[in-house]
């Protein structure tokens, strides 16, 4: 059995370590709507075989694996978004020490803007260095899970063997949005991965063998990938 590598999230200050919100694994976090989709499209006919069984998004492997991948760190706080002439502003508590920060507007002039967001680039100021061992880096993305959130955070691929500092993963507003964005909110996921050199290939492997590819997958009419992925774990 492999020895499970270690991911450190390194507090910058007693604050952080005491008061903030952890970075927990992202499987602690599946939302409700997830949770609630049926397994089956049809629940009094489980077993449509014209031309796969009748299974919804809910078995699909692939999709909770990404939901369920790295970890995912938190808002410390509640912050509130109020929309003024130059778009959304944000506003904490006053006895706490400073939430979020900008990002310079002449840095991002030229970056494009998700649809439906404003186009101002804040960032996160959580408090948490992150530390892998000696060649694993870290993707940083928007929460997978959490598409419908007033915020989106920008991805990024960070060396965090090598970087030791505080990653304020950037973000945008949506527009118009107003009101408060709570405590415990997901800003972003974090997925350590192992940094190696890649060569593209290009095959043809024939229609017969793809077929029978798909043939071997329908053995089995639940589960069929399932059954054979690997095992992630996170904790």
């Amino acid at each position: 059995m492999s020895k499970k590598k270690i991911i450190t999230f390194e507090a910058q200050d007693d604050h952080v370590f005491e008061i903030r919100e952890r970075p927990v694994p992202a499987a602690k976090l599946i939302p409700e709507w997830w949770k609630n989709i049926p397994k089956y499209n049809n629940p009094f006919d489980r077993l449509v075989l014209n031309p796969a069984p009748n299974l919804t998004v809910k078995q699909c492997a692939p999709t909770l694996d990404m939901m369920t991948s790295g970890y995912i760190v938190t808002l410390w706080a509640d912050i509130f978004i109020q929309q003024d002439i130059d778009g959304p502003t944000i506003k904490w508590n006053t006895h706490l020490p400073q939430i979020i920060d900008m990002w310079p507007s002449y840095q991002v002039d030229n970056f494009e803007i998700p649809s439906g967001f404003d186009g101002k680039i804040f960032k996160y100021l959580h408090g948490w260095t992150i530390i892998t061992p000696p060649g694993w880096s870290c993707l940083i993305i928007h929460p997978s899970a959490y598409q419908n959130i007033p915020i989106r955070s920008i991805s990024g691929v960070v060396d965090t063997d090598i970087l030791k500092g505080q990653i304020n993963v950037p973000f945008f507003i949506k527009q118009g949005f107003e009101g408060i964005i709570e405590k415990g909110t997901p800003m972003f996921q974090v997925i350590p991965f192992k940094r190696e050199s890649w060569q593209a290939e290009f095959t043809n492997p024939g229609f017969k063998k793809s077929d029978f590819d798909l043939q071997r997958l329908g053995l089995k009419l639940i589960g069929s990938y399932s059954s054979k992925r690997a095992k992630k774990s996170y904790k």
